[in-house]
């Protein structure tokens, strides 16, 4: 990843550091909605080595702070749902309701009976499943005004619906179309790492797959719904198995030495495909390889800064930039805050 490799230090970091980082946003309404009081929230930040001030605006976190932070705030909540649910639904429900899906015939009977049943903790049902010629498209049901909102809460449900049914068949579903509200357009990057597709913007959020999918019967025992429910926040935050142009291109920056210096001549080439023809795909996607490649640089910046192992020099250094003021310039403009400020307030936190 840099120049001079053989120092231990500047080894390439192991792949959760390239992970896409997670919207501020989805952190402070998952806050909001477990409805826990300062003196609560305070100790729980610290334990993720986060402060207040970490959550504002349009910051962002990486993977391993957002998780330990989900759970945290589920075992202190006492609510799976995260405060998405009118009620609080006890820990254990998912993975209880799970035992008992697998024994119902077709994944479509799965959906309709999971919405019936959530709709005890949210009055009413979080979805409904619709029929649309050979297609089904299960239907968010927002029900109260944070839910209609939030950012947060249809990423969660659809991603939800997909996982447990991708689960339950052994592998993963083909959603034909991805659909979040038209408020949340300014997200359309996360979707697509998200659900592994570029998403679509409407009046209503829903996830459209083929009749024939939701036909198909559970594969699993009651035994095994244990394991989904321990790692489903991992599965939330991880990116969608349908991998896109995107995905390809950003693994193939993440694996150049130095870090992300591919060329998009160079790109072009090892997809088997002219740089023209390149740049046409990913306009289609809304990006551009420099952008892609400024994104990863944001993401694998804010993880080493988070650490505080390295200096600011030798990061500038790994990102490829050859002056530490170029990289300061570039990651206030990614984040709003200096990179002196991000780490001093992380191990702040940490001391």
């Amino acid at each position: 990843m840099t120049a001079t490799p053989n120092s231990d230090e500047r080894r390439q970091p192991e792949g959760w550091h390239v992970r896409q980082t997670i919207p501020a946003r989805f952190a402070r309404e998952m806050l909001a909605g477990a409805g826990l009081d300062r003196a609560t929230l305070l100790p729980i930040l610290e334990r993720c080595d986060l402060s207040e001030a970490a959550l504002s605006g349009h910051s962002r976190l990486v993977p391993r702070d957002y998780l330990t932070l989900t759970r945290l705030v589920i075992a202190q909540s006492g609510d799976e749902m995260r405060g998405c649910f009118a009620k609080p639904v006890p820990l254990g429900t998912f993975a209880q309701l799970l035992r008992l899906l697998v024994y119902l015939p077709t994944l479509e009977a799965v959906f309709a009976e999971a919405a019936r049943f959530y709709a005890l903790y949210n009055e009413t049902p979080p979805w409904q499943v619709e029929k649309h010629d050979k297609l089904i498209r299960l239907r968010l049901l927002p029900a109260r005004a944070e839910q209609v909102q939030s950012a947060l809460y249809p990423h969660f449900m659809l991603l939800s619906l997909w996982h447990v049914g991708s689960w339950l068949v052994k592998e993963t579903l083909p959603v034909q179309r991805v659909v979040l509200p038209e408020s949340l357009a300014e997200f359309s990057k996360q979707a697509r790492f998200l659900f592994g597709r570029q998403a679509e913007f409407g009046p209503h959020a829903y996830l459209e797959l083929a009749e024939s999918e939701l036909q198909r019967a559970p594969l699993r025992a009651p035994h095994e719904a244990a394991r989904l429910a321990r790692y489903m926040p991992l599965r939330l935050v991880s990116p969608g198995q349908a991998v896109d142009l995107e995905s390809q291109v950003r693994g193939l920056l993440s694996a150049a030495r130095p870090f992300a210096s591919l060329s998009e001549q160079q790109a072009a080439r090892q997809l088997g495909m002219a740089r023209q023809t390149l740049v046409r795909r990913l306009a289609l996607l809304d990006t551009s390889y420099h952008r892609i490649r400024e994104e990863l640089r944001r993401d694998l910046a804010c993880a080493l800064l988070s650490q505080g192992t390295q200096s600011i020099a030798l990061i500038a250094e790994h990102m490829g930039y050859s002056e530490p003021s170029a990289f300061q310039r570039a990651f206030k403009q990614w984040t709003g805050v200096p990179p002196g400020e991000y780490r001093r307030e992380r191990l702040q936190r940490q001391a």
